[in-house]
């Protein structure tokens, strides 16, 4: 039964999260597929942040800039 309540919370969060990226996507005029690569590549970095990683990199950032992976 655990599992099976994982497993649904786990679909309500990624059908919340493809909501906002359609969103964003629609309002950004990119394709879903770009604002959905950035979510994820900003996803790894923030993870590698949290760990202890590299060093977040400075410098001025673009409106709606994302981090980029080395």
């Amino acid at each position: 039964m655990e599992d099976e309540d994982n497993q649904n919370a786990a679909n309500s969060e990624i059908r919340f999260i493809t909501l906002e990226l359609m969103r964003l996507a629609q309002k950004s005029g990119k394709s879903f597929e770009q604002v959905a690569a950035d979510y994820v590549r900003n996803t790894c970095r923030l993870q590698e942040l949290i760990a202890g990683g590299s060093e977040p990199r400075v410098g001025k950032a673009k409106k709606g800039a994302s981090f980029r992976h080395k």
